[in-house]
Order: C-alpha cells, then structure tokens, then sequence
C-alpha cells in the first residue's frame, strides 16, 4: 500500500525542479517591442509630486517623477533612461549627484477640456509601454543593443504644489 503522502511529494519535487530550472533563465520583461533584461537593483527612493498650473488651461497637472539610487551601480548616463509605470514610457534625465547617488528626474502632463476661449496648450502624450502596470514601475535603461528592467520600490507621493 503508498503512503498517501507519495503523491504530494512527487509533484512537490517536479514543481520545485521546474521552478529551479526557470530560475536559471534571466527574467524578461516586453517593453515597446522591446525584450528587457530584468536586474536587481534597489532604488533609495522613488516618489511624485504634482504641480498645478497658476492659470486655466487645458493643462491639469504636471506630474514630476524622481529616483534616487546607490552609486554601487554601474549606469551609463548616455543610455536612454524610461520610467515605465501605469502602462506609459516617460523619458527620464539622470545625472551622478557629489553625494555619490544617481538620480533621475522626468515629467508628465495631464491634460482636461476646457470651455471656448481659454487657451489651450498643445497635448504631448507620452509613448505606451505595452505593459499593464497597476502598482509595478519600472526604470528601464536602453542601449543600441541591450535593454535592462529594474523594478522600483511602491511610490511615495510627496504632496501638490500649486503655481501663483
């Protein structure tokens, strides 16, 4: 007679060996077309602040993007830097700050209708990611022939600023 417990041990090893043999392959991560190495890498911080425009407009807000990160990394800061987080690409500036930390700092806007006569600035929508990120962000670093994808911590929001 087996023992009732063979079969969960059985199927237990095979789930483990194949969970072992997955985790020998670098995770990937499709992004605009694009297969992205994913690394780890551990943000310091990652957070948004929002600022209010002083006059009407059709632009709501401007969403400001900034990660702070370790020096102990080793990035380009002539790579294409994108911040993917709620299914767009936001272009991302970076610079070595004297602290010793690399930070990157990006924007978006958020556009409303508006009734006739107030000025209307022109809609610069940034590009889709092709992902559905709920909760997850990525910062992504482009190369001409290489792509990484490093998850960032949950995002704190700093507070709104609003313009005179």
């Amino acid at each position: 007679m087996k023992h009732p417990h063979h079969m969960p041990i059985g199927l237990s090893l095979v789930f483990t060996l194949i969970m072992g043999i997955q985790g020998c392959n670098t995770p990937r991560l499709a992004v605009a077309g694009q297969s992205c190495a994913v690394e780890e890498w551990r943000a310091d911080e990652f957070f948004t602040q929002d600022v209010l425009p002083g006059m009407e407009s059709n632009l709501r807000k401007q969403r400001l993007y900034f990660v702070v990160g370790s020096a102990e990394a080793d990035f380009n800061d002539q790579s294409e830097w994108l911040l993917a987080m709620d299914s767009v690409l936001i272009p991302m500036r970076v610079r070595f700050e004297e602290s010793g930390a690399w930070q990157w700092s990006g924007s978006r806007n958020f556009y409303q209708p508006v009734r006739e006569g107030v000025m209307s600035m022109d809609e610069v929508l940034p590009k889709t990611s092709a992902l559905v990120l709920s909760e997850a962000a990525y910062l992504i670093q482009r190369d001409a022939n290489k792509c990484t994808a490093m998850a960032l911590p949950g995002v704190r929001h700093v507070g709104t600023v609003a313009m005179p």
